[in-house]
């Protein structure tokens, strides 16, 4: 039987309280990365979503609460070594701060990354005043 060194126990300590804080690596809940941008039109969300299909997400709008659910299916392969990727259920509620025209709403996935675009209502908009000069 082979006795561990006292530096080898250590790294083995060390790498157990990292993967306390690392849900990726005991297969906790993980949330994609988003981004946001606005404009004066829109709202874009860009969400990391690598692997996962269309036909993996459900993405719901309703007024200014935008919601993105989906699963990252278990890896198929035997006994991995290491798993650093996410898996399981996800779901992120971004409340967004003007309601949203959700009938005009785009969604697409290119390489691994989710795009919507969020038109902003026309009643949210800045409207710029008229003013008349009377004489």
């Amino acid at each position: 039987m082979r006795t561990p060194n006292f530096f080898s126990e250590v790294r083995r300590i060390q790498n157990r309280f990292h993967n306390l804080f690392d849900p990726v690596s005991e297969g906790g809940q993980v949330y994609p990365a988003l981004n946001v941008y606005t404009d004066q039109d829109k709202i874009t969300v860009t969400a990391e979503i690598p692997g996962l299909s269309p036909e993996d997400l459900d993405i719901t709008v309703a007024h200014n609460l935008l919601t993105i659910s989906g699963e990252w299916k278990e890896y198929t392969q035997d006994r991995p070594r290491r798993i650093e990727r996410a898996r399981g259920k996800f779901q992120r509620r971004l409340e967004l701060p003007v309601a949203i025209d959700s009938e005009k709403v785009e969604a697409t996935v290119k390489d691994g990354v989710l795009t919507l675009v969020l038109p902003i209502l026309e009643s949210e908009k800045p409207r710029k005043i008229r003013i008349e000069a009377k004489a």
